[in-house]
């Protein structure tokens, strides 16, 4: 029996290599040898837990089809396809049932709208959003590998694909997930043009909190966007050198080392009286609170940072921070293959934009663990897994 190497994540900070079966493939399935699986900052926060059973996590995935049904590219949604064993191809992580109300309403892939969805990588009861497990994510069920951080991932029907090209390398693909997730913030900025309200634009001032790989990638897709100002309020001084390198921010604020009244002042000096738009991805509630009084009248703040904060609270004056504002405030979790499809085609000008500059850690499956728990560490921007 020819079996694949996995971490499988078993506990708390608990991740054990192990050697599972390879399954077979099915007609309408395909076997991915991985090339490339990201770190997302979903994956530090869940090895901060026990998970419901053994799994294995990651969906940031990237690899070369070994072998495929005969029905795959009926089965699959593929974009730039279709493909053939042999090809790489780029996973979008979610998917739907394409029946609910949810579906039905939002269109399907949409994520975190699905009654029953799987995603990659992540165990169904962890979304927290209810409904069936369609799929289990258990390494003791074939076809066993069901996330990134191994050497194989098992690719199941209605997954949405996209065909690498060849000058792209698979570090760069595999940036697709948080590329689309800045995407899909920005895009919410936007509005039709003209209207009293009007979002992001050539003449917007834009204010980004949280340094991390959303942020960076949001601030470089707002710079080819044209926006007129970036400034930058994060942590981390190697954070805040990538942001300036590959996100080409005008200007950074360290929050360490300005206090949160002064670099309210400082946005709003810099920006002549507040950002036309705050996008904010620090994961804290007290960024929420800061993001709106930097925010300039008849601005837009978007709020991605605080998905797994539920429960904490700040205190607002709403007159003041909202209404007299005309603030319009969107919060994010919902995506799609749209925006998905528009982030690859954005980190296809990887060869102008440095976009490998966001990983500052490497490692093999073996030094998993060790960089999971580096996450907090001064010099963490993002991890990525190489296969060999």
């Amino acid at each position: 029996m020819r079996t694949g190497k996995a971490a499988v994540w078993k506990g708390k900070f608990h991740i054990d290599i192990e050697q599972l079966p390879i399954p077979e493939v099915a007609d309408d399935g395909l076997l991915l040898k991985n090339e490339a699986s990201g770190i997302c900052g979903t994956d530090g926060h869940l090895i901060e837990q026990d998970p419901p059973y053994p799994a294995i996590m990651c969906h940031e995935i990237a690899g070369r089809i070994e072998k495929m049904g005969a029905h795959a590219n009926k089965s699959l949604n593929v974009y730039g396809g279709p493909v053939k064993e042999g090809d790489r191809i780029v996973l979008y992580p979610w998917i739907t049932c394409g029946k609910c109300e949810g579906c039905r309403t939002h269109r399907p892939g949409t994520c975190t709208t699905c009654a029953d969805s799987f995603v990659y990588g992540v165990p169904y009861s962890m979304l927290g959003l209810g409904g069936a497990e369609p799929i289990n994510s258990r390494v003791n069920e074939a076809p066993y590998f069901k996330g990134g951080f191994a050497e194989y991932t098992y690719v199941f029907p209605e997954t949405y694909v996209w065909k690498i090209p060849d000058d792209m390398p698979s570090e760069i693909a595999v940036l697709m997930d948080p590329m689309a997730v800045a995407v899909r913030a920005i895009e919410m900025a936007q509005t039709s043009p003209g209207i009293v309200e009007e979002g992001l634009n050539t003449n917007s001032k834009v204010v980004i909190i949280g340094a991390g790989q959303v942020g960076i990638l949001a601030a470089a897709y707002i710079r080819a966007l044209g926006a007129e100002q970036i400034i930058m309020a994060g942590s981390r001084t190697d954070r805040l050198r990538v942001s300036k390198e590959l996100g080409q921010v005008d200007e950074v604020i360290d929050i360490h080392r300005v206090s949160p009244a002064d670099r309210i002042k400082q946005v709003q000096d810099m920006t002549g009286g507040g950002a036309n738009v705050v996008i904010q991805c620090a994961n804290s509630v007290k960024a929420f609170g800061e993001g709106l009084e930097m925010l300039a009248r008849l601005g837009t703040l978007i709020e991605v940072g605080n998905m797994v904060n539920q429960g904490e609270t700040i205190a607002i004056d709403p007159a003041k921070m909202i209404c007299a504002k005309h603030a319009r405030i969107l919060g994010m979790s919902a995506n799609n293959p749209q925006s998905f499809n528009r982030a690859f085609n954005f980190l296809k000008r990887h060869k102008t934009i440095p976009f490998h500059k966001i990983y500052s850690h490497r490692t093999d499956l073996d030094g998993l663990l060790d960089t999971l728990k580096q996450k907090g560490n001064d010099d963490y921007v993002k991890g990525l897994v190489v296969h060999s």
